[in-house]
């Protein structure tokens, strides 16, 4: 059983900062992506498509609230995530905080102990983001209630390339003793990376492109290229 999972919403709410006031209010979301990949790992099983939606809400102070959800291929099936933080700007420099607790509601149906709370802090500046999330207890790499500590260190960029079609990659080291644990004691932390394309097809309807790997070489640990598109609308509530 594979447990791990995401912070797609990082990537947004450190766009987002940059202009608090911007998306006041409650926003929607839904989404279609041949496969869910969170942190360079697939979260689907044998590479299954994933459908995802989130609701948000935003106030004109910098507050933000939210949740999130996606089909999975392991701890019954089912991802919520809920988050909160506060974002905001000083000159072109956006900043962001906040904690996000990644809630497995059928966990129990499969005698795993999944749910994770992480805290986030996020800076972006022109068309570039870096973000750190940290998490005491990172149970949903095991699941054996045993979780130890683990960080996750982030930098994206954005780089538009016409007035629709903009140019993304990233890169990013996820470390701590309970990487080390999930390996085997052979590692302690691993590096993905992306690089891909968005394409804003109106207002509100976008896709997206992205190749996927990493460098984990670890006996046993299976981890192929991915190459992921989707599709996602975002609408006003």
């Amino acid at each position: 059983m594979f447990k791990m999972k995401r912070v797609a919403a990082m990537a947004a709410l450190c766009a987002a900062a940059a202009s608090p006031t911007a998306f006041a209010g409650w926003s929607g979301n839904v989404g279609a992506f041949s496969d869910y990949s969170f942190r360079g790992l697939s979260q689907g099983k044998g590479g299954d498509a994933a459908v995802q939606g989130g609701i948000d809400w935003e106030g004109d102070s910098g507050l933000y609230a939210g949740t999130w959800a996606s089909n999975i291929g392991f701890g019954g099936g089912t991802e919520q995530d809920f988050y909160v933080g506060f974002g905001g700007s000083v000159g072109e420099l956006g900043y962001d905080f906040g904690a996000t607790y990644y809630w497995y509601p059928e966990e129990d149906e499969t005698d795993s102990d999944l749910s994770t709370l992480e805290f986030y802090v996020g800076v972006s500046f022109s068309y570039f983001s870096l973000s750190y999330a940290y998490g005491d207890e990172t149970n949903f790499f095991m699941g054996d209630g045993d979780a130890e500590e683990a960080g996750y260190l982030s930098l994206g960029m954005e780089l538009p390339i016409t007035e629709k079609l903009a140019f993304t990659a990233s890169v990013g080291q996820y470390s701590g003793d309970e990487i080390e644990r999930y390996f085997g004691g052979e590692e302690d932390s691993y590096i993905d990376y992306s690089i891909g394309l968005s394409v804003a097809i109106d207002d509100n309807l976008s896709a997206s492109f992205q190749y996927i790997d990493t460098d984990i070489d670890v006996s046993g640990f299976e981890d192929d290229p991915k190459f992921i598109l989707g599709m996602s609308y975002g609408f006003d509530l």
